[in-house]
């Protein structure tokens, strides 16, 4: 479904990022796997991946709480003159599970510039190419949080919700020049972030939900691929709830 494109993936190092960037080179789409740190089996699971679909996935260091590391990895990629097709923001991050009053506020503006803040500098360096292009989709990774439907923190709600209103507001800028812009809501999924809930809430959520069940990464990563592609060619400014009859 990708075949010939190139894509940015944020937070591919693990979860929704991880098992996106998997299904994108099954699908023949080259990557750049923007991630923070190095990872030896990482770095061995791209190569596998490569190997196998006949792809290049390129491993991009980038800090996103860093404007300066955001730029500096971005005009990395650039400097290829690679058409840049997609881009994927699947970064994101959970402050500690506490109540507001709690909550310190640098907790709060990282958890913000994580999962806000550097998706949308991403989505501004990225469209540039995009624009002169005159074509491009962008995936951002929201939740069903954004509507007030779940248990997590404000701060990560609060993040999400502007991301959902960011989607919108960017596809209507970008649509005229052929760009795309659409999220991806997913409820709970069996990632680490799950880890960190109280355990007898989380069966409370499972219970609740109309298929019994958490998602898992792979079928989140299957509605990026839907997104990305041209299957979704008329479909901008949404953002799709996968969260198992929440």
């Amino acid at each position: 479904m990708l075949t010939g494109k190139n894509a940015i993936i944020t937070g591919a190092r693990s979860g929704i990022g991880l098992a996106t960037l998997k299904l994108f080179a099954k699908n023949g789409c080259n990557c750049w796997a923007v991630v923070h740190r190095e990872d030896e089996d990482f770095l061995q699971k791209i190569q596998t991946w490569e190997n196998k679909n006949h792809v290049w996935i390129k491993p991009v260091y980038i800090d996103l709480s860093d404007s300066e590391s955001i730029k500096s990895g971005i005009r990395a990629i650039l400097c290829e003159k690679l058409s840049v097709d997609i881009l994927v923001n699947a970064a994101g991050i959970v402050s500690p599970n506490r109540l507001f009053s709690m909550t310190k506020m640098e907790d709060i503006r990282k958890v913000m510039e994580v999962n806000f803040f550097s998706a949308i500098e991403l989505i501004q360096l990225v469209s540039r190419p995009m624009l002169r292009q005159r074509r491009g989709s962008i995936v951002n990774i929201a939740s069903i949080s954004a509507w007030g439907e779940d248990t997590s923190q404000m701060e990560y709600a609060a993040s999400k919700s502007a991301m959902v209103i960011a989607t919108k507001k960017l596809a209507r800028e970008l649509g005229s020049a052929g760009i795309r812009v659409n999220a991806v809501a997913p409820g709970l999924i069996q990632t680490k972030m799950l880890d960190i809930l109280d355990k007898e809430a989380v069966e409370q959520i499972k219970k609740s939900l109309a298929l019994h069940r958490f998602g898992t990464p792979e079928e989140i990563a299957e509605v990026c691929l839907f997104l990305a592609s041209d299957k979704s060619s008329y479909i901008t400014g949404e953002s799709i709830k996968v969260d198992g009859g929440g």
